[in-house]
This record gives structure tokens, C-alpha cells and sequence, in this order.
């Protein structure tokens, strides 16, 4: 699909599925990554479901505005790409940024969320300075400055020795990021606070984690799950933090499992 304007006239980069009568499927990314970080769910995916991906403002093949990110604002674009694809609802499946992103959406627009997947994700990130730091690094010395110490954190040694084909796909990804999108996300994580919004969401909601997941461990995971009315959890074993790119047949059968119950 062509880039598509949201509604303060940046475009974003989508690629939707013809409508072919399936429920429709918003899929929506970590941050430093693109759509393509999915590519492992596709064909089961779309054996159920018009898959719907998007690339968020300042990745992958998106604009890049050098106006402050938010987590609202993030979430509103969401939204203008189901409105731009003409899906009413949606199911909503998001991996750390984009599960705070799922939960926005759904918390602040129910209407347009059936099912929600929070992947991989907490509702907040603390410390702030921590994010901040992480965004003057990549505005100052680029994404090669903090592409090892990512990879570090998004895969088990194990895979990263076994796969090296796989993590460089991802290393790619990351370092193809444009800096200031990244880092914009940074400090919008920084600022995200989502604990007061979880009662209002209303959608079934799954969380999915990781056993090996050191950014959001299960314990952290868990929040969602104590303020989100008949939320439930479930583990994916022997993955860390990409844990949809590490086990991707345990996810594909975690996530369709529950969207299709």
C-alpha cells in the first residue's frame, strides 16, 4: 500500500491484507523494529485472519517528524490505520511497545479492540533516565552504539549461537531504524505510565511472556493481569524478550488458542 497520512499529515507505512471476509488482525512492534519483525507469524496468521502491519512513525519505511512521541500519540495512529484500511475493530497482538500500544488503544478507543495480545510488555518502564539515556545515544552516536547490548536482551545465548541467521535479520532491522525515531520512542516509553488506564479496558485480554525475558520478566508482566478484568497469562518457555521471533511455533499456538476461542 502507498504511505498513509495520519491525522497530523504524518505517513506511515502499511501493509494490509485484501479484505477477504476474515476478522481482521492489527499487529503492531517493538521498538527499533518494523513489520517485518512478524514475518514468522504470517502464514499461520493468515490462515485465519486479514493480517493488518504497520511500520510506526520514525522506523522502518514511516516518516520520520522530529515532534515529541507519546504513547497517546502512538496509539492514535493505531487507530488511523484501521479507520485508513476500513476495519471498525479489530483483534490488537503488540510486543513491547507495541503491547503498551494494544492497551492504549483498547483502554482509550474500545471500540475499535475485540481480543487484545499483550506481548513482552508492562504498563511502566522505569527509570525515565534510564530511556533518556538510551535516546541521547542514539541521537549521538547511532543505533550501532546499542544494537549488542539490544540483541543482548532480546535473545537466549543459546539462540543467538544457534540462529545467527535470524539475530542478523534482526540486527538489520534495528540498525536500518532511523536514530531520532528510536530515540523519540525512548523518551515516549520513558514518559508511558498505563497503570491508571487498565480498568477501563474491557477487552478479553491474553499476556503472553518469557521465562529468560530480562527487560520485562513475568513478575513484571503480571501487572496487566491484576488490573485488567479476566486477563490471564501465559509463558513461553526457553525464549527471551522477542520471544514471537525465538519460539515461533509456541507463539503462533499460545496467540491463536486464545483469539480464535
Amino acid at each position: 500500500m502507498p504511505l498513509i497520512a495520519m491525522d497530523d499529515g504524518i505517513r506511515l507505512n502499511v501493509e494490509a491484507d485484501p479484505d477477504n471476509g476474515k476478522p481482521a488482525l492489527l499487529l503492531a512492534n517493538a521498538l527499533g523494529t518494523n513489520l517485518g519483525m512478524w514475518n514468522d507469524q504470517l502464514p499461520a496468521f493468515r490462515e485465519h485472519f486479514r493480517v493488518i502491519r504497520f511500520d510506526d512513525r520514525g522506523h522502518g519505511g514511516s516518516d520520520v517528524p522530529d515532534t515529541p512521541y507519546t504513547i497517546d500519540r502512538l496509539g492514535r495512529d493505531a487507530r488511523s490505520v484501521l479507520d485508513a484500511v476500513g476495519v471498525e475493530s479489530a483483534h490488537i497482538v503488540g510486543l513491547s511497545k507495541g503491547g503498551m500500544v494494544g492497551a492504549w488503544l483498547a483502554a482509550n478507543k474500545p471500540d475499535y479492540v475485540d481480543k487484545l495480545v499483550i506481548c513482552a510488555s508492562a504498563p511502566h518502564l522505569p527509570p525515565r533516565d534510564m530511556w533518556e539515556g538510551r535516546a541521547k545515544t542514539a541521537r549521538n552516536e547511532g543505533l550501532t552504539a546499542l544494537v549488542d547490548s539490544v540483541i543482548g536482551r532480546w535473545f537466549r545465548e543459546g539462540f543467538r549461537a544457534g540462529a545467527p541467521q535470524v539475530v542478523a535479520r534482526i540486527r538489520e532491522m534495528i540498525l536500518g531504524t532511523p536514530a531520532e525515531g528510536y530515540a523519540a520512542c525512548c523518551e515516549a516509553l520513558g514518559e508511558m505510565d498505563l497503570r491508571d488506564d487498565l480498568e477501563l479496558i474491557q477487552s478479553p485480554t491474553l499476556v503472553v511472556c518469557a521465562d529468560h525475558d530480562a527487560s520485562v520478566q513475568p513478575a513484571k508482566a503480571r501487572e496487566w493481569v491484576a488490573d485488567i478484568d479476566g486477563a490471564r497469562m501465559e509463558v513461553i518457555q526457553n525464549a527471551a524478550h522477542l520471544c514471537n521471533v525465538e519460539q515461533p511455533e509456541a507463539f503462533n499456538r499460545v496467540v491463536l488458542d486464545f483469539l480464535r476461542a
